[in-house]
């Protein structure tokens, strides 16, 4: 940011024009899209106009007025003023300049006028530069009360020294944001600063906002503004935001990231008297940062809740890391004051990574976040400290709580971690009541207890108890449920043996059904299932000596759906689940003419179960998972039909049920699962009364007592026992029926039955059937 702002001129440049100078900051040729004044708007792109010293020019307007939306493009040449915009006071909004080449001085989106020292604002300007070279780029510029908001600088080629988001003389900067990414470099002044009260001063590269005021000004405070490194760029320094006075300096952050390489020191915020708080630095990636670390850093001023992140396989071997910083400036702000302010809540985070650094100091927290231990270094120690002093932890809280380990590694009771090791033979000095431990997660599939101490000078993190986590209890539900819903589709091959032998007729006969149910079965969290079974077959049905035999073969198929509720990490969160099954069997019955008969099936088929959002991980991401098993089942039936008139008929049962599952396994986010096989064995006992058997419409009324022996649905995650889902119990029924047949001629007759359950399995269902005899 440079003060001669006065001496500049409305032009405007043509896209792609060449500027022409006598060198890189001479200045003789200095150009702007816009200069508002007398009432007016400029709202224009750059046109083709009139010549002024080998410049294209047009729009020109003078003193107070908005400038909008004008643009500015450089792809070659030399100047020394480059601005999309300069007002005399007024507002400067949406003006833009894009360079790919060329050579400038200062170069900028928008300016507001500081001779006339005007209220004018700078909201949403930009830079956009991908090659080139410049010496001071700044997004949007203002003085006096006029705020700097929402500029933004995106280089992603290019040289520049400086780069500023938002600059202000006394006022309010917000917003404003700088990415810095591909191979563009930013060196820093060196020798090429700009005047400050007649003294040469020399910023150091990059700044999401800086004011430039001395503590004898009014000031607004610096907030939220950001700079962001990626790619492969390299910077010298980074500034989230930074008061050459008094302005507080709030919430700005600096993230570095990609390969991009930090060459010098890094700063969330930084005033030389306001207030520093709330600021983030955060290093991850493949990132490099050689140089100091604040996470804030004010001389007089409070510095507190500024956070320094690590993350990643951030290089920062050659950097030291400071959560406040009370020393002098190290730009240019000379004044020193004896009195230093309150520094506290910075905290050091941990997330996901591991590595060396030369310093750890002045933070009140180090706080273990996310540790993936398939990325240690070879000494196994998280976080080593090169260059350990005696006291640099001694007042540092060590926050082990809630430490989360990465998917994909299974924890056992008993497994020790370095934490924090010295990597100069130096004691660590950390007060044991400094020291919070508790609980761990891992991945979405494990949890438990584990404690961190002090041993042999190293800060040791050891599990002390390990299991699996409590949202996996779910999928293990849910399996359970799956089971059940399959050996619903054997009630409905029974039922059409059923409708098979209350038909007229002998020979060949065709047969459907479709069968929907609402079901809650009580495994841990009484799932709910709503679903539709259907099978379609043809058969026989042959008069024998002592009775008729019946055979027939089916497709089957049933879809259900449902929904469920977990948490984790304090987190409540919905799922969707979806059932289908597809499968074909064989069947066949023998009813002799006293009454009694018997029935048996056979079936198999594949079973599909699906969920979405039923685990989280310890980033809050939601995982669901697929499984498909083949299933086998069979059953048995005996019973007597006992007629008390030409009417009305009692038919005693029992029916026995086997369902067989295999098991699978599958991965979710990294961790494994292993389903084991479900045995289902059911026994049914119950009685049906007929009445007008006779007539077009008979009815039936029915009650059964069913009992599940087996059921139980074993998992394991990630080698963790879940808890047994099982469905062993009692349930009871209750049915009442209607069966229609035209007159004994008619080939077809149909069945309509509603259910009720209670017990193990609560519900209701419906069944639909329908015969064809040839």
């Amino acid at each position: 940011m440079k003060n001669n702002l006065q001496q500049k001129v409305t032009l405007s440049l043509l896209a792609g024009a060449m500027l022409f100078g006598t060198g890189y900051i001479a200045n003789t040729s200095i150009a702007y899209a816009a200069h508002a004044s007398n009432d007016i708007t400029i709202k224009s792109e750059i046109i083709a106009g009139d010549d002024l010293d080998g410049l294209t020019v047009s729009k020109n307007a003078e003193n107070n007025e908005k400038a909008e939306n004008n643009t500015i493009t450089i792809s070659g040449g030399k100047a020394y003023d480059v601005y999309a915009a300069v007002t005399g006071g007024g507002d400067a909004v949406g003006n833009t300049v894009q360079m790919s080449g060329g050579e400038v001085a200062y170069l900028g989106g928008a300016a507001t006028d500081y001779g006339d020292r005007k209220d004018g604002s700078a909201i949403n300007n930009k830079v956009i530069m991908s090659g080139g070279k410049a010496q001071e780029v700044a997004g949007g510029e203002v003085f006096e009360a006029g705020i700097a908001q929402g500029n933004s600088v995106k280089m992603t080629g290019g040289e520049a020294q400086n780069v500023y988001g938002g600059g202000t003389y006394s006022s309010s900067a917000k917003e404003n944001y700088v990415e810095i990414s591909g191979k563009a470099i930013v060196t820093g002044s060196g020798d090429n600063g700009y005047e400050e009260d007649g003294e040469k001063v020399n910023n150091k590269g990059v700044y999401g906002a800086i004011s430039g005021a001395s503590s004898g000004e009014s000031f607004g405070s610096l907030e939220n503004n950001s700079v962001k490194i990626s790619g492969e760029a390299q910077v010298s320094n980074a500034y989230g935001a930074y008061s050459f006075g008094g302005a507080d300096v709030i919430g700005n952050s600096v993230e570095i990231s990609g390969n991009a390489t930090v060459s010098g020191d890094v700063y969330g915020g930084s005033s030389a008297t306001g207030s520093v708080s709330g600021n983030i630095v955060k290093i991850g990636g493949n990132a490099t940062v050689s140089g100091n670390v604040y996470g804030g850093h004010s001389i007089t001023g409070s510095v507190t809740d500024n956070t320094i992140e690590l993350s990643g396989n951030a290089n920062v071997d050659n950097a030291n890391l400071f959560g406040y910083d009370k020393k002098t400036s190290t730009v240019s702000f000379s004044r020193t004051l004896s009195q230093k302010a309150a520094s506290s809540g910075n905290t050091l985070t941990i997330k996901g990574w591991s590595g060396s650094v030369k310093q750890v100091k002045d933070f009140e927290k180090i706080k273990f976040g996310e540790i993936d231990l398939d990325n240690l270094p070879s000494n196994g120690t998280v976080l080593t400290i090169t260059n350990l002093n005696n006291n640099d932890l001694e007042n540092t809280f060590i926050d082990a709580q809630g430490v989360k380990f990465k998917s994909g590694t299974e924890i056992k009771a008993g497994m020790a971690l370095n934490f924090i090791a010295s990597g100069n033979d130096q004691e660590l000095y950390i007060n044991d009541d400094n020291i919070e431990f508790g609980n761990f997660t891992a991945g979405v599939a494990q949890e438990g207890e584990g404690k961190l101490e002090l041993q042999d000078g190293k800060l040791i993190y050891t599990s002390t108890e390990v299991h699996a986590s409590g949202q996996t209890h779910l999928v293990a539900e849910n399996r359970a449920v799956a089971a059940a819903f399959v050996n619903q589709g054997s009630e409905l091959i029974a039922d059409a043996l059923d409708t098979l032998s209350r038909t007229d007729g002998y020979g060949v006969k065709t047969f459907a059904a479709v069968y929907g149910n609402h079901s809650k079965y009580d495994v841990n969290s009484d799932l709910k299932i709503n679903g539709w079974s259907s099978i379609v077959g043809v058969g026989s049905e042959k008069q024998l000596a002592q009775g008729d035999f019946s055979w027939g073969v089916f497709y089957e198929n049933g879809s259900g759906n449902y929904r469920t509720a977990n948490s984790f990490n304090n987190e409540f969160f919905r799922g969707d689940g979806s059932l289908v099954y597809n499968g074909g069997g064989i069947t066949a019955s023998y009813a002799k003419k006293s009454g009694s008969y018997a029935e048996a099936s056979l079936r198999a088929g594949m079973l599909k179960s699906e969920m979405d959002n039923a685990l989280k991980d310890i980033n809050g991401a939601g995982y669901g998972y697929k499984s498909e098993t083949a299933y086998y089942g069979a059953h048995l039936g005996i019973g007597k039909i006992l007629t008390l008139n030409e009417s009305t008929s009692v038919d005693l049962y029992g029916k026995f049920f086997h369902t067989y599952n295999k098991g699978d396994n599958f991965d979710v986010a990294g961790d494994k699962f292993e389903f084991d096989s479900i045995t289902s064995d059911r026994l049914r006992l119950g009685t049906r009364y007929t009445v007008n058997k006779n007539n077009k419409w008979s009815s039936y009324y029915g009650i059964a007592w069913e009992y599940e022996f087996n059921g139980d649905a074993d998992m394991k995650a990630m080698n963790k026992a879940v808890p047994t889902q099982s469905m062993q119990g009692s349930s009871y029924m209750a049915e009442i029926g209607l069966n229609y047949q035209p007159n004994t001629a008619s080939p077809w007759s149909f069945d309509l039955s509603m259910r009720g359950y209670a017990g193990e399995r609560e519900g209701f269902s419906g069944n639909v059937q329908a015969i064809y005899n040839f």
